[in-house]
């Protein structure tokens, strides 16, 4: 799975959290929500900008996979009404190089049914027709086809969720940093932000900043269980047989490889999580998710990626991101109320894959539907409150590699 997150480096205050239900006969929202982001409004220098925008449903956790589908719903929704390449359905392709692999796509198969999601193993033949240029015919036993899977354009996706919720009355104010959370009596009261550190206020706060989030949640006596976690992601240089096409095969992934590959227009891009975990201390000062690209710090990750894949065996190489995403102890996001401040709500470390069936979580519990689509207290920020932070670190570092399936 790529690093795929919903999270921008954005702090957000919010009188309720708006919910742009595409889905259904009536939207839900608040007639006074205010977004306030710490970016411009055409840079997304978070996990989200960096995102390769692999959307995968079939899940290992239940949770995951209703999250995920919500998503793809959405997202189908928003593509329709806005731009066409905030999402396209073009399938996923998991790979079996072992004979264990393969009689683990027929066993996800029959998970897939029971999760509502529709799959077929296909032989190496019709994996490679779908996907020549990264399905590896001479390893290839055979592949699990997920159809209505996607890939979403993140950049794309975020401003057609910022049109929708404007067009709905959010109003959102870019270039206006959240400094500090202002607590009174327990209670989240508004937030310091812009230059002056001007007071805010509003009676419901949602944290969604990614890998800053345990910053800010810091300042007003919250511990976020999460980790921040560098990822590699390389791209071929443009390729003269391919033209603007944003993607036209289906994403495919390596499982036991621990690999993923997509056309990206003229270029097609690569990722891999077969290296020891690079945990990064978040730092206020930190403006981008984006760092310095060492390969020595992947070790053969990137040389056994490039062999793997066919279209990166002799192709030129172009652009090197080394990402930075977050990961919490279980692989869920956190989504939902703190317990330790009243009015403060989170949504962290979600993954663009789940970014819409999260965001509808929480407007359902802000606005007090009862229409949730999962146990909230599986996505309860607090889940992990009597574990110590080495607990919290080698947990969801253990996972690094694991969320590949998990996801």
């Amino acid at each position: 799975m790529s690093y795929d997150r919903t999270t921008s480096r954005s702090s957000r205050t919010k009188g309720e959290h708006p919910d742009c239900d595409q889905n259904s006969e009536q939207a839900l929202g608040h007639d006074r929500v205010t977004v306030l982001d710490a970016r411009d409004c055409a840079v997304l220098p978070g996990s989200t900008g960096l995102a390769p925008g692999f959307v995968g449903q079939l899940s290992a956790t239940s949770e995951l996979a209703v999250l995920a589908k919500d998503s793809v719903a959405t997202y189908r929704a928003l593509s329709e009404t806005g731009p066409a390449a905030a999402f396209c359905q073009v399938g996923c392709l998991e790979i079996a190089t072992t004979p264990a692999r393969l009689e683990q796509a027929h066993q996800d198969v029959e998970h897939g049914q029971h999760l509502g999601i529709e799959a077929r193993v296909l032989d190496t033949a019709e994996a490679v027709a779908l996907a020549p240029a990264l399905v590896n015919a001479e390893r290839a036993l055979g592949a699990l086809h997920i159809p209505s899977d996607g890939a979403a354009d993140p950049v794309a996706l975020t401003h057609a969720l910022i049109d929708a919720a404007e067009k709905s009355g959010a109003l959102f104010r870019f270039n206006t940093p959240v400094l500090a959370l202002e607590t009174e009596r327990g209670r989240v009261v508004g937030v310091r932000a812009g230059k002056d550190g001007k007071l805010l206020r509003a009676d419901q706060v949602v944290l969604a900043t990614g890998i800053w989030g345990p910053i800010l949640a810091a300042n007003a006596g919250v511990q976020l269980p999460m980790v921040d976690v560098q990822h590699p992601y390389l791209f071929t240089a443009e390729l003269p047989e391919l033209d603007d096409t944003p993607i036209d095969a289906p994403i495919v992934r390596y499982p036991d490889q621990a690999v993923y590959t997509r056309r990206h227009g003229r270029r097609y891009g690569l990722g891999s999580y077969a290296h020891a975990p690079l945990p990064l201390a978040p730092s206020p000062t930190l403006a981008s998710a984006e760092l310095p690209f060492r390969e020595t710090d992947f070790g053969t990750a990137i040389a056994e990626a490039t062999a793997l894949v066919p279209a990166f065996r002799e192709a030129p190489r172009g652009h090197r991101l080394n990402g930075v995403f977050a990961l919490t102890p279980d692989e869920i996001p956190l989504a939902g109320p703190a317990t330790e401040v009243a009015g403060l709500w989170f949504a962290e470390a979600s993954w663009v894959t789940h970014a819409g069936g999260v965001g509808r979580q929480l407007a359902n519990m802000l606005l007090e539907t009862g229409n949730l689509l999962v146990d909230p207290e599986r996505l309860a920020p607090g889940r992990f409150v009597t574990w110590s932070d080495d607990k919290i670190r080698e947990t969801a570092l253990g996972h690094y590699q694991g969320i590949y399936d998990a996801h």
